[in-house]
């Protein structure tokens, strides 16, 4: 990129702006004269805001939508948070990513992306929902914005977040860049919860979500609040447990069954996922290794759910970075291995079963989550099959004797012993640290296909144990125990943004590759 994005993105609507500026001198006149239509009248009917509302909306997770495509996806999460995290295999033809030799023209995407379209887009929406006094729309967009940009500080580390606006690009640490997403929460949940009260609606009829129903996204928001306050917990606990216990104790709490799950169900949406193994290159993903030895290991009723049976009528998944000239081995075409089935006509941002299995956590720690870590655990589980449709959770819940399986490939090119041999069933009389292995895995398998927030997870609490690529080809950067810990800033940025690529190095305290830790990744290694 010879243009730094950041940069670019916000140049490019201040020229708008001043465009919009000059043409509309009389915008008032000319709109009352012409069209009929009043400012008063745009804010009332959301027509200034709800096409950028939907922009934002589509910024959480990108997916094709007439501005990105599906491609975006593969490039963004498919080759970088789905692969580290164990959910899928790139079958490729070459190793890059799924061999931790980490590929700037793929993990750059979810940089560029997100300040675009995101941030840009929330620059937009706020600019006119001032102009129009439209705050609680407002205190809405900046819920979406933190739901979009957590994900870039999860990836990259300290980013530009609150100086974008004036163009200085700087980076802000990632301890502050996690203060704003708080404060920016409780705000927001502050203004959004008086209008819950009142049952009004905002922007209903442009509302991918939740239909503008104030008290959901109440509820998402709280929800949102708790996950970041979690992931913060071995960095700073006591501004964890704040923020949590905040989120449980607003009256309209946080959301506690399917139907409040935050989805994208557009009418002929399907997941990328599928695309990409159906449609691109003749299977470009598959089921990862570690997804089939848990699932296969508990006889997971989920299994055919979140992947196809291979042609022997068993789940058989893909072990990362074998050699390159090996991938084709695992074509779909070759009905070897299973193919995704990710909740084709759905894209999940955060549910119900993830909501509880942060307050098991939670309460297993000692904050006040409103409940025990145990029924937390099991209430996790129940809503994860109810929201697959699978049969079989209370069996499944106290089976004290299932274990992950080893791992063998179905066309002889990769085994591996099982990583782990954590049971199922709670124990109250086990550990802690077992324990909280138990809520790690089940939270992993829940969260299916979110790849972001799994891989966010796996690195704060190193669970669930996945098997690590057969090839390490990262020379040494990214210790094989370990996994990549995050994505190196955009070549990019070097270039075009000195000032503020050195301002987020020295926050970051560390090289900018794959095996530099985060401020929130401090949990201790083999504990």
């Amino acid at each position: 990129m010879k243009t730094n994005m950041i940069y670019k993105a916000f140049a490019t609507l201040a020229t708008a702006a001043l465009l919009f500026s000059s043409c509309t001198k009389n915008f008032e006149e000319i709109s009352k004269n012409q069209f009929g239509v009043s400012n008063e009248q745009m804010a009332q009917d959301g027509l200034a805001l709800g096409g950028m509302l939907q922009q934002l909306e589509r910024s959480v997770i990108i997916y094709r939508d007439g501005t990105y495509l599906d491609s975006d996806y593969q490039i963004m999460y498919n080759l970088c948070a789905e692969t580290w995290v164990g959910y899928m295999a790139p079958t490729l033809s070459d190793g890059h990513n799924a061999g931790w030799d980490v590929n700037d023209g793929w993990h750059r995407r979810m940089f560029t992306v997100k300040y675009e379209y995101g941030m840009g887009g929330y620059s937009k929406f706020a600019k006119s929902a001032e102009e129009l006094g439209m705050s609680n729309e407002l205190a809405l967009a900046k819920v979406l914005k933190v739901a979009t940009m957590h994900q870039v500080a999860d990836y990259y580390g300290p980013i530009a977040y609150s100086h974008t606006g004036d163009l200085s690009n700087v980076y802000d640490p990632l301890d502050k860049v996690y203060e704003q997403f708080f404060q920016e929460l409780d705000e927001s949940i502050e203004t959004l919860e008086k209008v819950a009260a009142t049952g009004a609606k905002l922007l209903e009829d442009y509302d991918l979500i939740y239909g503008g129903d104030a008290t959901k996204w109440v509820q998402f928001a709280n929800s949102l609040r708790l996950r970041l306050a979690m992931r913060v917990r071995f960095a700073d606990a006591n501004l964890a447990q704040t923020e949590a216990e905040k989120s449980i104790a607003s009256p309209f709490g946080v959301i506690e069954s399917n139907s409040g799950n935050a989805v994208i169900a557009e009418t002929g949406v399907r997941h990328p996922l599928y695309t990409i193994n159906v449609e691109f290159n003749d299977a470009d993903t598959q089921m990862g290794a570690s997804m089939d030895v848990y699932l296969n290991g508990y006889n997971d009723p989920r299994k055919f759910l979140y992947a196809k049976p291979a042609s022997d009528g068993n789940l058989h998944g893909v072990r990362s970075g074998i050699s390159p000239a090996a991938w084709t081995s695992y074509k779909n075409t070759a009905g070897k291995v299973s193919a995704p089935n990710a909740g084709i006509y759905k894209i999940t941002w955060l549910n119900a079963a993830e909501v509880a299995f942060l307050r098991a956590e939670g309460a297993l720690v000692g904050w006040n989550m409103g409940g025990s870590a145990k029924d937390f655990y099991e209430q996790g589980i129940k809503l994860s099959f109810e929201e697959w449709g699978a049969e079989g959770a209370a069996s499944y819940i106290s089976n004290a004797t299932a274990k992950p399986a080893d791992f063998k490939d179905n066309v002889g090119r990769a085994k591996a012993s099982a990583p782990s041999t954590i049971t199922i069933a709670w124990q109250d009389n086990d550990t802690n640290e077992h324990n909280l292995e138990r809520i790690g895995t089940q939270k992993w398998l829940a969260l299916f296909p979110n790849g972001a927030e799994a891989w966010a997870e796996y690195r704060r609490l190193h669970y669930p144990v996945i098997l690590p690529p057969v090839n390490n080809y990262s020379n040494g950067i990214v210790n094989t125990e370990q996994g990549i810990r995050r994505v190196p800033y955009p070549v990019s940025e070097q270039s075009d943004n000195p000032a503020g690529y050195a301002s987020g190095l020295e926050a970051l305290g560390g090289a900018d590759n794959a095996g530099t830790r985060l401020w929130w990744d401090k949990k201790p290694f083999n504990e």
